[in-house]
């Protein structure tokens, strides 16, 4: 984790330890936060608001393809980072995508494709 962290409490307030581009973006923004996932490297992050709107910094190339393919539609509920290049990304109409893993999680992932809501990486 590379001593990054980011912390939401009940009262909607937050603490974060993060590059000073996330540092930036978040307070930058009126939007509220949904997820944030933290990358490979240090300045390497993908934050998801509330609203399906998303900023990004340092994410695998397969993963800013995808989202240029998808036209970079604001409709994303989700997206992890693994710490190898890995990432798993959900819309908010339920459609996943996944990539940067080893051939084992890939198999094991396409056969059950049409059940994962989440993955996580470690």
């Amino acid at each position: 984790s590379q001593d990054r962290y980011y912390i939401k409490f009940a009262d909607g307030k937050s603490e974060y330890v993060a590059c000073e581009e996330m540092n930036e973006a978040l307070k930058s923004t009126s939007r509220t936060v949904k997820t944030i996932a933290f990358g490979e490297d240090w300045d390497s992050y993908f934050i998801v608001y509330t609203d399906g709107w998303w900023q990004c910094k340092n994410t695998p190339r397969a993963l800013s393809d995808l989202i240029d393919r998808r036209k970079s539609k604001a409709d994303l509920s989700c997206v992890s980072l693994g710490p190898n290049g890995e990432y798993f990304v959900s819309a908010k109409n339920g459609r996943a995508w996944w990539g940067g893993m080893d051939d084992d999680n890939v198999a094991m992932a396409r056969e059950h494709e049409d059940n994962i809501k989440f993955m996580d990486f470690g």
